[in-house]
Formats: C-alpha cells, structure tokens, sequence
C-alpha cells in the first residue's frame, strides 16, 4: 500500500500534462494574467499616492513588479507553448501574486486581510496548468497561512484556517473537474478531427471519382476526343460577342466511305483508322480547334483565329488533304476522305440554329460528290430555313387527313391498256400549304419520318380500292427506312392483313439505292411480302448498283426503267443501252417497264427495245380517283379491235 501511494505521489508530482491540455489551459492563464496586470498596474499609483515611507517605496516596488511579471507572461503566452513553459509562467505569477499579499498583510495589520489566502487558494487551483501545480500552489498559500497565524494572528484566526483548508480542497476539487473536463473535451475533439479527416478523406476520393466519371462522361472511350455531350457544353461557352474579334466556325465533318471499311474490314479495323483520322484532326486542329467525335464517323470542330469565308475555307481543304493521304492499318492500305460543312457562329442565333446550319452544309458537300467543304452562304440560309420548316410542319402533321394520292396509268403495250396505276402521295400542308412531292418525300427520307407518309399511303390506296367497282392493281413506293426496320414492315403487315384485300390489287416499288445500305436485311423484308402474294417492282433500275447477282436474289416482279433513259431519243447509245435493260428483265424473267415516256417517238422506242410497259406523260398525268376510274370504264367499254384496230393510247390522258 505504500509503495501504491508512493506511486501515486510520484505521478502527481513529477508526471506533467500534455501541450493538447497546456493548449486548453492557456486562455484561462492568459485571462488571469490580464486582471492581474490590470489590478497591479492600478495598485502602483494607488500605493504611491495613499502610503508613505518606508511602506511607499515597499508596495510600489513590489506591485510594480507583479506588473512586469504579468505583462511577461502575457507576452510569452501570446502564442501556443509547451506545457512545462507555461506551468512555470503561472506559477511564477502566482509567487508574485503571493508576495504582493504578504507585503500588504505586514504593511496593514488587520486580521480580515487573511481573506487574502483563501481567495489565492482558489484562484491558484483554478488557474494551474497541472494537479501538481495546483497542490504545490495551494500548499505554499496555506503555509504562508499557519504562519501567519501562528506568529502574528495566534489564537485569533482559527477560522481563516479553516476556511483556508475547506478552500484550498473546494479548489484541488475543481481544478480536478476541470482537467477532467479539459481532457474529456481534448478527446471528443481528436474523436471529432479523427471522424472529420476520414470523412472529408472520403469527400475528397468522392471528387476525386466523380470529377473521373464526369470526365469520363465527356469522353469518347475509342478517340479520347471530347464525346456529344461535352460539344455542347463546350458550345455554349462560344456565345459570339459583338466584337472585333475574330468569329468561330462550326465545322461539321463526315467520313466519306467509312461504312465500306467496317464492311470490308470488320470493326477492329474500322476502330484504328477512327484513332487514326482523330490524330490527323488534332494535328492540324493545333490549338486553335476544338475537336469533338458527335458518334460514329462524325465529328464537330469549333474553329477559331479565321476572320472570314476565305480563311476558314483555306484551312478546311488543308484538313480534306490530310485526311484523304492513305492510311497503313494492321498492314492494309486504306484511303478515305471527308465531307465538311461550315458556318459562323453568329450572335443572336441559337445554337441549334448553328448546327443545323453546319449539317445543311455538310448535306450539301455530300450531295455534290464528296470530298470537299461547304461553307454556309445566304442563298443555303433560305434553301434551308424552307426545308426545315417543311420538317417542322412533317413532325406535327396528321398525315392520314392531310396526305392525298393520285394516280398515274401505266399502260401494258401488247394489250394497248392501262393495267396498272402507281399511287402518288400529295401533302397540302395546313400552315404552308401545298408542297411539292419531290420536296417533302425527301425531307421525310432525311429525316426518318417517311414511313408515316407510307402507312397513309398505303391505306388511302386501300380505301381507293375497296371504292372502285372495277379496280386495278396499285403501286406503293417504299423507301429505305420502311425496307430496313422491322418495325414499320411489321406496320405494314397488320395493315394488309386487317384489309382483308386481294395482294394481286397491290404492287411495291422499291429503289436499289433504297436496298443499299443493308441488301441482306431489305431482301428479308421483300420476301415477307412476297410471301404474302403482294408483287414487288425495282423502281429506278439502271441508276444504281444493277448488280445481276444479287438481282437473282430479290424476290421482282418488275423491273422500272428510270426515265433519264429514254430522255436523249436522238443519241444512237439510248436505244441499244434500253435493250440491254429489256433483255436483263427477261433473262430474269420479270417483266420491263420504261419510264418518262411523253411523246410518240419514246414509245415507239420502248416498243423496239422490248419493254412490256410504260408509265409516262404520254397515257396520263398523275390523276384523281374518279379520273381514273372514268378512263378503266371507257377502256372497258370501247369497241374490239375489228371495229377500231389501231386504237390511240392518247386518248386516256
């Protein structure tokens, strides 16, 4: 037990406090510090004017250097320091404290100044750095106490004594509590710091992880080019001011013959000449372009530094030379180019405006053979705000009550009779009024909104039919979209099937450049129809691939002359270049229709060559309903071939 209490005493002792603790104490030292400065720098004067002598010079000297003691410590507490340093600061000011009050005990002899000590008692405890400081403090004040007492006071202070005792434990007691306090609060802050690092440590790896995935969002994974996604963010920075600076362009860029190479080559090819390409595009872009791959072969360049048309078309045709130099992938040699369209960003203008601008150009540079740039003008401005309101009036239209369809005869020439007629759509717009075919059939092409036209197509034709006492075969256009999904092919089929109508009444035509871009899926969709029962006819031959093999493939009934053929009568090629075309068909053993025929001298033509029909101006313009029906009935009704034995096809225009 003693050795306990030894132990005990020697870490009480000798064991001091930690610098968090001397750190938490500090602004209690620094607060006693100040009021003893205060009240000693007040006392020099005080004692100097109220005392005199010996007693002057006495608690003038040793007030004034409590206040020097004071300021000291005040000014080396000013800033964090070690506990040790700032347990010796406060407990020299307590000696200073202490020797201020027994100068002032000895200089007034009155028993009610032993108040003094228990008032140190306290005040040492409560502003002691360590337990050990306080117990050595308070033991010195109650010393000095009993001295007193038993010199000067003797048997008239016992109770300063007791008051002193109860004081000095009230004290030890406190400044335990408070230690403790301090310690307990030491802790919760490190507990608190310790949580607050791992959480702002887990903050910041969230940043860190989101800022990678935000960038990874605005990166194409092949390229490593800015994605869609960032072009646009990108380009609503580029908000043209009005100033003297030089404009940006939009330059939007396709690859010319890119699909053929993923054909040919498969897609691991296809992918390293996208890196390829992408290397070129930054090299010429520099620092003055801002590359974004859109998807696929597009991509999007933000152009800066080109004052005007001339600047901005100069370094485009640079950029088509370097793309279109050959290209070693894995060892093949592959040569490509590129198609740019360009235009300004103009202030004022919203940015759909500008893209679409840039792709009303890039169309333009890939209608006009490719490989080449086209700069937004004035004159594409008004070409092209007319087709994108017609896309506009496309999207909200109500095609099955806004969509007409005429008819136009085609005439069998071994029978001299119109056989079969090929419905035509006609659109009278409610906002812009009547468009012509050949714009709106296009737009709706571009624009993926063709099939809608279709289906109302397809089922005025119907109607038509289901109407005519004595009605005759149709012809409905399909174009590339409706033969490439599914979707719409499987439209179609309701629709024929809730018809209930006899396929032999409905003939498709179809275009080879419609079948191009994927034959094999287009050959699937034809011969569901077939299937069906329903004729199909190659609208446009001779224009495109003309390929004979995998003509064999598609399930045709028809072959349609395109009418640039029979336009140029009086050259000597026409009229062999058609028999070829007439002798294709029977090799494949459909029949061969001329198109465009409008005057006698190209239908005694299409009679020479071969050709089972023809469809032209000649028979009949495209025509209403009952126009038609008027001419099958007096078809059906003229006299046989005894009575009139040269018949004139004209008359059914």
């Amino acid at each position: 037990m003693i050795s306990s209490i030894g132990n005990f005493l020697k870490n009480l002792f000798l064991q001091g406090t930690t610098d968090e603790i001397a750190e938490a104490n500090r602004p209690i030292v620094r607060g006693y510090l100040g009021l003893a400065f205060l009240y000693y720098a007040i006392m020099v004067p005080v004692h100097f004017f109220a005392l005199s002598g010996f007693h002057q010079f006495k608690m003038v000297f040793i007030s004034l250097t409590a206040t020097m003691v004071m300021a000291g410590g005040l000014w080396l507490a000013r800033k964090p320091i070690r506990a040790h340093k700032l347990e010796l600061i406060a407990g020299t000011a307590n000696l200073a404290v202490l020797a201020n009050v027994i100068f002032a005990v000895h200089t007034d002899y009155v028993i009610s100044n032993l108040i003094y000590f228990p008032m140190m008692a306290l005040a040492f405890a409560f502003t002691s750095v360590t337990i050990r400081m306080a117990i050595t403090s308070i033991t010195v004040v109650l010393g000095v106490l009993y001295f007193e007492l038993r010199t000067d006071f003797l048997g008239q202070g016992e109770v300063y004594g007791y008051i002193g005792f109860a004081t000095a434990i009230c004290g030890l007691a406190f400044m335990s509590f408070l230690q403790r306090a301090i310690y307990v609060a030491i802790k919760a802050k490190e507990a608190a710091e310790a949580k607050l690092d791992k959480a702002e440590s887990k903050l910041i790896e969230a940043e860190r992880l989101n800022i990678a995935m935000s960038e990874r969002a605005m990166t194409d994974s092949l390229t490593g080019l800015p994605n869609r996604r960032a072009f646009f963010a990108y380009l609503k920075t580029r908000t043209p001011k009005a100033s003297g600076k030089c404009p940006d362009w939009l330059i939007a860029l396709d690859l010319d013959g890119f699909k053929m190479v993923n054909d040919v080559y498969g897609h691991i090819v296809g992918d390293e000449l996208l890196i390829s390409v992408t290397q070129r595009l930054q090299k010429q872009g520099g620092e003055i372009a801002h590359i974004s791959r859109m998807g696929g072969d597009e991509f999007n360049i933000i152009l800066t530094g080109m004052p005007d048309e001339a600047a901005c078309e100069a370094w485009c045709e640079t950029l088509l030379q370097a793309i279109a130099a050959p290209y070693d992938v894995e060892g093949r040699l592959i040569q490509l180019s590129a198609s740019l369209g360009s235009t300004k960003l103009t202030e004022g203008l919203a940015s759909t405006s500008i893209i679409r601008n840039a792709d009303y150009a890039l169309l333009h540079a890939k209608k006009n053979g490719k490989n080449r740039a086209v700069i937004f003008t004035n004159e594409h401005e008004k070409i092209a705000t007319q087709r994108f309101e017609i896309e506009d009036a496309l999207r909200s239209a109500d095609f099955p009550s806004e969509i007409e369809i005429l008819f136009q005869p085609q005439v069998n020439l071994s029978q001299d009779q119109v056989v079969r007629a090929e419905a035509l759509a006609r659109w009278e717009c409610p906002e812009l009024g009547r468009i012509e075919p050949d714009q709106f059939i296009k737009i709706a092409e571009e624009s993926g909104l063709i099939s809608k036209i279709t289906l109302a197509v397809l089922g005025k034709a119907i109607e038509a039919l289901k109407s005519w006492d004595n009605p005759i075969p149709l012809a409905i256009n399909l174009s590339g979209h409706d033969l490439l999904s599914n979707q719409v092919m499987d439209e179609i089929i309701e629709v024929l099937e809730a018809s209930d109508l006899d396929p032999s009444l409905l003939e498709f035509e179809v275009t080879e450049t419609a079948m191009m871009a994927d034959t094999e899926k287009a050959c699937i969709n034809l011969k569901r129809l077939s299937a069906l029962g329903y004729s199909v006819a190659l609208d446009d031959f001779g224009t495109g691939y003309s390929n004979f093999n995998y003509l064999r493939e598609l399930p045709i009934d028809k072959l349609k002359v395109d009418r640039s053929f029979v336009e140029d009568i009086g050259n000597p090629m026409t009229e062999k270049i058609l028999h070829s075309l007439a002798v294709t068909a029977s090799a494949l053993g459909v029949d061969c229709l001329l198109e465009g025929v409008e005057d006698e001298l190209q239908l005694i033509m299409a009679k020479r060559v071969g050709a089972h029909s023809v469809q032209g101006y000649l028979f009949g313009k495209p025509m209403e309903s009952d126009q038609l029906t008027d001419v099958i009935d007096k078809q059906n009704n003229k006299p046989n071939e005894a009575s009139n034995p040269e018949p004139n096809l004209r008359g059914i225009k």
